[in-house]
């Protein structure tokens, strides 16, 4: 279970910010997890209640923001990919690379 190690990660990363601005307590955290970052939402979500039981983050929120696979072509069109082969809806290349699906990072912190 990946997942319990994305969350220590996450949570070493809230502690960085808590040394940096003394904030007191995290009351809400919110990631951006692509489809495409092999993340399980409910087996993240349980991590991140088991890791911040007893602790000075007991109680806080986690809400997860999904993204969705996208890829950019070299003629210039961004597309939301829904096949494994990019293949460009305007110029029909398979040469697109993606540009997002696959993100896995911290976009917000609520402190107190």
């Amino acid at each position: 279970m990946h997942e319990l190690s994305i969350v220590e990660n996450v949570l070493e990363i809230v502690e960085r910010q808590r040394a940096e601005s003394g904030f007191e307590r995290l009351i809400s955290i919110t990631l951006r997890v692509g489809i495409l970052a092999a993340v399980d939402e409910e087996a993240l979500r349980f991590a991140f209640e088991v890791l911040i039981e007893g602790g000075p983050h007991q109680g806080a929120s986690l809400e997860v923001e999904k993204t969705f696979p996208s890829a950019r072509c070299s003629c210039g069109k961004s597309f939301e990919v829904d096949d494994p082969i990019y293949a460009c809806p305007r110029c029909g290349a398979v040469q697109a690379k993606l540009t997002g699906g696959d993100e896995l990072e911290v976009i917000r912190l609520e402190v107190e």
